[in-house]
């Protein structure tokens, strides 16, 4: 026995002291494809050689199961490591719930004030703190057949009259002038998000998402008003029920229709098929002295206040916010960095949004991030129904009923 006792002590001696204090960092990730899980797995290899005491072990899964399970792994007693998560009022949501560890600490160490842009770091504070490193952007515009313009002798609009003129050339050649891909409704707010921007502008965009403005303002109805010049003049082909965002693509490629309102996301999946012929350009101005203010999602990761491994946690949020690494990472999700100083690979390096890299321009998130839960589930589906049913004093009513049963649910 003692003999026994004596083999395993020496074992523990001479074994590593690194492999003794080897932790395994619990991660939830949200992935969307298979590239997406590839640039990932090359994350955690790369963490770990820098950090071989450390293991990355990602919890993985899609979009309508990690936005159920985020809010049962932060209300656990022992919680994950690190978690995926959004910018804007989600993240904020979770911050005013105590369910977020605080990053201030972190940020001043590694001095991300001064490598991240102002604008983006607004969207991820709450009472004075910051509480998410963010590694990831992409932004929503317009996207269209170049060979199809060309065709038509039709330029990519600036303005909103030109856009108008641009869907009636399209109608009367036979076209689609847009199509929305709109299964599961959220694709659908991003009409109401750059209406809303363009004509009323960010202030007044960020004070309605965040529950302090009435739905029946009338600004907000002549958002829907704007929106049902489209739908009446028949411009829109809606597949909401049938079609998601990449199911409506194809309509793009043979000339069934000529736009579609989607975010650079998309550009993977465009990559793949036919991307020297499809174009990209700004949702168009609306109201002349009104900025361009964009449509751009941040992603982020975030340290639960019940992660069982925090400093382990910090050294991965730590890794991943270097500009080298965040731009590798990018390259390969098929998003921009949000490093300041990260290598850029946009696919369409003319409209790549520098609006994030600026303090003086305004960004927003997306409707169902910055609007709270209850609020973007009902909202995302009256927007949906506005597009069979362009009723704007109903649309608008509904959305007001919906914001006075939520805002005490808004941080």
């Amino acid at each position: 026995m003692r003999f026994f006792s004596l083999v395993l002590l020496l074992i523990a001696i001479l074994l590593p002291q690194k492999a003794l204090a080897r932790e395994t960092l619990n991660i939830g990730l949200l992935i969307a494809n298979k590239s997406q899980r590839a640039a990932y797995n090359q994350l955690a290899v790369q963490f770990e050689k820098a950090y071989p005491h450390l293991a990355v072990n990602y919890i993985v899964q899609d979009d309508k199961r990690y936005k159920h399970s985020i809010d049962v792994w932060l209300k656990k007693k022992k919680g994950l490591d690190v978690l995926y998560w959004q910018a804007g009022n989600r993240l904020k949501q979770f911050a005013f719930m105590n369910l977020l560890e605080p990053l201030d600490s972190l940020w001043l160490e590694q001095n991300w004030r001064d490598n991240f842009p102002s604008n983006l770091q607004n969207t991820l504070q709450h009472d004075g703190h910051i509480y998410a490193l963010p590694y990831a952007f992409y932004q929503w515009g317009i996207y269209y057949k170049k060979s199809l313009f060309a065709k038509l002798n039709l330029n990519a609009p600036k303005t909103w009259s030109a856009f108008l003129n641009v869907c009636d050339v399209l109608k009367q050649n036979d076209i689609a002038p847009i199509v929305i891909g709109g299964k599961g409704s959220w694709s659908v707010a991003a009409w109401f998000d750059y209406f809303n921007l363009r004509i009323n502008g960010l202030d007044f965009h960020r004070q309605l998402m965040s529950g302090n403005t009435s739905y029946t303002d009338k600004r907000v109805i002549q958002v829907f008003k704007t929106w049902k010049v489209l739908i009446d003049l028949e411009y829109i082909v809606s597949t909401a029920d049938t079609k998601n965002w990449q199911d409506a693509l194809p309509y793009i490629y043979h000339d069934i229709a000529g736009m579609t309102l989607l975010g650079t996301f998309a550009e993977q999946h465009i990559a793949k098929l036919r991307s020297d012929d499809i174009g990209f350009f700004r949702f168009p101005q609306i109201v002349p002295s009104m900025p361009f203010y964009e449509e751009t999602p941040i992603e982020v990761f975030v340290i639960p206040q019940n992660a069982q491994h925090k400093e382990g946690a910090r050294l991965f949020l730590a890794f991943v916010g270097q500009h080298e690494v965040q731009a590798q990472l990018n390259l390969a999700l098929g998003y921009d960095s949000a490093h300041l100083y990260a290598t850029k690979h946009h696919l369409y390096p003319s409209v790549t949004p520098a609006e994030i890299s600026s303090s003086n321009s305004g960004i927003a998130q997306y409707f169902d991030r910055d609007t709270n839960k209850a609020m973007s589930l009902r909202g995302l589906k009256i927007m949906s129904e506005f597009l069979s049913d362009p009723n704007v004093a109903l649309a608008t009513s509904e959305l007001e009923k919906v914001r006075l049963s939520t805002r005490a649910q808004t941080p």
